[in-house]
């Protein structure tokens, strides 16, 4: 026997030689989803399935450098859910954020028993193993994006799915029960028994908070920066990821850096061009991209109006795991 033979021998049985190198895993390469197509497919969904039949009506992003799913940790897809349907209850061990891209009163998602609605820009966190459901209560469709850690989660062989015995849960806490509970002044008998709460960030705070801070020289890498913070720890906005919105100015060029996570953008507002290693993204409103790992990348504004990205970062679990790095140009 050779060591060919060998390596025919040891590949009949599912075995590999240390020495025949090949790439552990595919590679998530820099990607553009332009949004008009994303929500021309989301749309002619609405008219050919319900979420009934899809139980969730999304649109998902995939990765030309992947098999399957847009990263290695985190995932976003655009779901639509249509005057009066029901998106039933479930629950799952991937955590789960919500930002509305285009919302409406009587519109709300339904996390651990409390009623969340849903206006543009309002963004909402779904912890992991809660009960949630969404309802479409007006007259008008309802589209957000949906953010997950299910990569991550398949990855430990961890994800598990449960679906509530009815299609809504019952509403068990008052309006803007967390938002009391988790505030600057906290009740001191309630114990909290999630690592992050059921949770939502208006957009007219969010936007407020980006208004302010306009005139500060801001993130040299990433302009005016804000992160969704945890607000029972303080930290990021989930365990696994975390997520933020940043303000470009007008015309506002940042400096390069690369760093060991992987974040995806929405575009919310404006448009610009994001370098990333030797690639060109020019996105629009409503489009989304991605910049894989450890790549070399810069935002620049290229209109004379503010630009506003969204974007989730795998960055807390890369940290928990001892793995994040980062570089700056010219260091």
């Amino acid at each position: 026997m050779d060591l060919q033979d060998l390596s025919q021998w040891m590949k009949e049985r599912n075995l590999k030689g240390h020495w025949e190198h090949s790439e552990w895993s595919q590679t998530v390469k820099p990607y553009l989803w332009k949004g008009k197509d994303i929500f021309e497919a989301l749309n002619q969904a609405g008219e050919l399935i319900t979420t009934g039949e899809a139980g969730r009506r999304t649109i998902q992003m995939r990765n030309p450098g992947l098999a399957a799913g847009m990263t290695n940790t985190v995932h976003i897809s655009v779901q639509l859910v249509k005057p009066g349907e029901i998106a039933a209850a479930h629950r799952h061990t991937a955590a789960a954020i919500r930002f509305i891209v285009k919302g409406t009163p009587n519109a709300y998602t339904i996390v651990e028993g409390e009623r969340f609605p849903m206006f543009e820009g309002d963004f909402i966190t779904t912890p992991n193993w809660t009960w949630h459901d969404h309802f479409n209560g007006s007259t008008e469709p309802v589209m957000w994006l949906d953010g997950l850690d299910v990569r991550l989660v398949t990855h430990f062989g961890a994800m598990i799915q449960e679906n509530f015995k009815k299609d809504q849960q019952p509403i068990e806490r008052p309006d803007n029960f967390s938002s009391k509970i988790f505030g600057h002044a906290r009740p001191t008998w309630i114990n909290n028994s999630f690592q992050a709460p059921p949770y939502r960030y208006p957009w007219e705070e969010t936007n407020a908070s980006l208004q302010a801070l306009k005139e500060c020289a801001g993130d040299p890498f990433d302009g005016v920066l804000l992160e969704y913070s945890n607000p029972h720890t303080g930290g990021p906005t989930l365990p696994t990821f975390s997520c933020r919105v940043q303000l470009l100015r007008p015309n506002e060029k940042t400096r390069t850096h690369p760093h060991t996570s992987t974040t995806v953008y929405y575009a919310f507002r404006g448009r610009g061009m994001t370098r990333v290693s030797a690639n060109e993204i020019n996105w629009d409103k409503t489009d989304i991209f991605v910049v894989p790992s450890w790549q070399w990348h810069a935002h620049e504004n290229t209109s004379r109006d503010d630009a506003i990205l969204f974007s989730i970062t795998d960055q807390p679990a890369s940290e928990a795991l001892g793995l994040y790095r980062e570089e700056a140009e010219g260091y």
